[in-house]
């Protein structure tokens, strides 16, 4: 009899299973076919003559776009390219090599044809040819479960995270007002939420929903809004093939409500009103499956409850344990973090704050410097000059600190001259040993190649770094910088930079803390010598975020060697020639600026609410002979400009009352001011304040304290030719 019963509540099981099963299988007919394209005769012979697209993609935009585990494109802008292919026969190639901001510009150059997920922006209207919206999103401000704001309108004006060179960083930065953390992706900016770190981010809400999904961060809540500005995804179409843009738009037009749901549910799960009758019964499924499950768990429970008493207590006591522990490790990981932000925080805003002055302090030093001074008042100003690019210097390497502690450091490979790399290096080197009588030797290896791909800016800094404390620790004797390279397998070539002297040396026990922040080994014997002790923190940072690595070895009293290793793409092979001699060192002094024209007809605006910075700028700009007229907001800013006719305008980003992103963006709606040049000044020297100002209607950017050298090549390229007198050569 017990035998029948366990068969019979067996086979109770295995019908209830088949019938959730024929539930849950959709029936025949539940995607409606769309209307049949019609093509006209040149978009079929599109189709014959491109039968492959080249796709630009972002391998980290999930749900959108991204590299799978096993390497392969997928996403919901995919799954319609897969739409769009079954449809016209086009094949779709996505370029996985090529990194997403340089796609965009061989899209622009014809190198690729098609760039899938694009948010609406007026300078993407411009430069592609934007298909109807195919994908329609809320956007999400993502906070903690113990946030007390729930409301868009408390983010205004707020510190928000968010992914850089993203349509939502410019909603975020011109609507919202907020000041921005900008993050390499969307996942990044989430995670730094979750952990403490952002009070709250802002991004598009199937990312939010399937980022929090898959990343199973319970302690999460986000509100969402609509946008007028940021709403959905077009394609981007190179902006030669308009026979791609109209077949793709007949293909959206003929993509059924069925198929958007199929695509839209595969990925995060949000239902549409179309498919709830589907969405229903799956659930309807779903929850007999559950049912099957809770009976089979009560009959378990009652055949082993009293096994389960038993350890009832221990349970219990084992969670009050786990919980306590938890709780714990929770709040020192609160304290760790807030300590961090905290320090990282008031690094930033005071390095932030410091470079206003110092501005004015190495700007005026400049202009001093230009006058013909009695000699014992140039070298005064000269001292004051260098003493002032010693201190920007200490500010820099603080920033970068900071930068890099709140993983906001950023590295830009461009390709560059290595023999302009080399040049750099040796010049800047040498005011360096002005005051010692040292000899500087580099070695060079004649066959690396003439040009490379790479972050020369960083490269620079860590070479300077290096170079600077062998200069700094050695009183006699000799520095020598070797270069060589080695070529590797997939194309790159891993260069070594050895940095040799004759110095003081490193004790033995004093090498485990050399790259450690706020340093300085053997402070007794090196009380003298003036430094952050950052300089080689942040260089072992930088070389290894490009791949690199830092080494060394020394002898106390005799001299060390620190050998940096950094892999760099190869784009011009061909050998830059013989480079291998000795250098003396540059006697001080100013070299006077060698300005090529004025321009006496040219009227110029510089707009700071600082009376003694727009002093510095009046006073590099007069070489010019230029008309220079000056103002200290926003607000009068705009009435000269609606007095007179202006060929340059300098504007201040931080100013009371209407800041400089407020007065561009009201003079480029005036009358004639969309074509007048619009420079940003500056002291915020945060990774990607310069495309932030190019979106908000700038046409460049210009960082305080002024270099004397970006200054002349800015002016050059916006004054126009035709106000532009050429100087007679002396």
């Amino acid at each position: 009899m017990l035998c029948g019963i366990g068969w019979k509540r067996t086979r109770l099981l295995y019908c209830l299973l088949a019938a959730v099963f024929l539930l849950a299988v959709p029936q025949p007919g539940i995607f409606a076919q769309g209307p049949v394209l019609d093509l006209t005769e040149a978009e079929r012979n599109f189709i014959q003559e491109h039968p492959v697209i080249r796709v630009g993609i972002d391998p980290i935009f999930a749900p959108f776009e991204f590299l799978d585990i096993n390497g392969h494109y997928a996403g919901i802008a995919p799954d319609y390219l897969a739409l769009i292919s079954a449809k016209t026969g086009l094949r779709f190639e996505p370029a996985k090599e090529v990194p997403y901001a340089e796609a965009q510009e061989r899209v622009l150059a014809h190198e690729l044809d098609l760039l899938p997920t694009l948010g609406w922006t007026a300078e993407r209207e411009r430069n592609f040819l934007l298909s109807q919206l195919y994908y329609e999103y809320k956007l999400a401000i993502v906070v903690r479960e113990d946030s007390p704001v729930n409301n868009i309108d408390d983010f205004r004006g707020r510190p928000i995270a968010v992914q850089g060179n993203t349509s939502n960083a410019d909603f975020a930065f011109s609507v919202l007002k907020a000041s921005l953390s900008l993050y390499e992706s969307e996942e990044k900016a989430v995670l730094a939420v979750s952990d403490g770190r952002e009070e709250a981010m802002l991004g598009y809400l199937p990312t939010v929903v399937y980022l929090i999904r898959n990343l199973g961060l319970s302690n999460l809540n986000y509100i969402t809004f609509d946008s007028d500005i940021n709403k959905g995804f077009h394609m981007g179409v190179r902006d030669d093939w308009p026979e791609l843009r109209r077949i793709l738009d007949k293909v959206f037009s003929s993509i059924t409500q069925a198929e958007k749901t199929e695509i839209q549910t595969r990925w995060i799960l949000l239902s549409d009103s179309g498919e709830r009758w589907r969405i229903a019964r799956v659930a309807y499924a779903a929850a007999a499956v559950l049912l099957v499950m809770l009976i089979f768990i009560v009959l378990k429970i009652y055949s082993h409850r009293k096994k389960i008493a038993r350890h009832r207590q221990n349970e219990i006591d084992l969670r009050e344990m786990v919980s306590q522990r938890t709780e714990e490790l929770q709040n020192q990981t609160r304290l760790a973090v807030e300590a961090s932000r905290a320090k990282s925080a008031f690094l930033a805003r005071m390095s932030h704050e410091i470079r206003t002055p110092m501005n004015v302090i190495i700007g005026l030093s400049e202009v001093l410097l230009q006058r013909d001074l009695p000699a014992d008042a140039s070298g005064d100003v000269l001292n004051i000059k260098q003493a002032g690019i010693s201190l920007l210097s200490i500010i820099n390497d603080i920033l970068d600190f900071s930068k890099i502690e709140a993983g906001k450091m950023d590295i830009v490979n461009t390709d560059y001259m290595f023999s302009s790399l080399m040049h750099d290096v040796e010049n800047i080197i040498k005011f360096k040993l002005e005051e010692k009588p040292l000899e500087f030797v580099t070695n060079i290896d004649a066959g690396l190649p003439s040009k490379l791909r790479g972050d020369m800016v960083r490269v620079r800094q860590i070479l300077l770094n290096l170079l600077g404390n062998a200069v700094k620790y050695t009183n006699e004797g000799s520095v020598t910088l070797t270069v060589s390279g080695t070529a590797r397998e997939d194309g790159k070539i891993l260069l070594s930079f050895e940095v040799a002297d004759t110095g003081i040396g490193i004790r033995q026990e004093d090498m485990r803390k050399l790259f450690g922040s706020f340093n300085q080994v053997d402070p007794q014997k090196n009380h003298g010598i003036e430094g952050t002790g950052l300089g080689l923190a942040i260089s072992q940072n930088l070389c290894r975020m490009m791949g690199g690595e830092i080494t060394v070895r020394s002898t106390y009293g005799k001299g060390s060697v620190f050998t940096a290793v950094i892999p760099q793409s190869v784009a011009d092979k061909r050998p830059f020639g013989q480079r291998a001699k000795a250098t003396e060192a540059a006697k001080p002094g100013a070299e006077k600026r060698n300005i090529g024209f004025t321009a006496p007809e040219a009227r110029v605006l510089a707009v700071d609410d600082s009376k003694v910075n727009l002093a510095v700028i009046e006073s590099l700009l007069q070489p010019y002979g230029m008309n220079i007229d000056t103002c200290q907001s926003g607000e009068i800013a705009i009435a000269l400009v609606k007095q007179n006719q202006y060929d340059l305008v300098f504007m201040d980003h931080m100013m009371p009352g209407m800041d400089g992103l407020e007065a561009a963006s009201e003079i480029r709606r005036l009358e004639g001011g969309s074509s007048i040049p619009i420079v940003a000044l500056t002291a915020n020297a945060i990774s990607g304040m310069r495309e932030m100002f190019l979106e908000n209607g700038f046409s460049d950017y210009l960082s305080k304290p002024i270099d004397l050298a970006k200054l002349d090549k800015l002016v050059a390229a916006w004054i126009k030719e035709d106000l532009k007198v050429k100087n007679k050569p002396d």
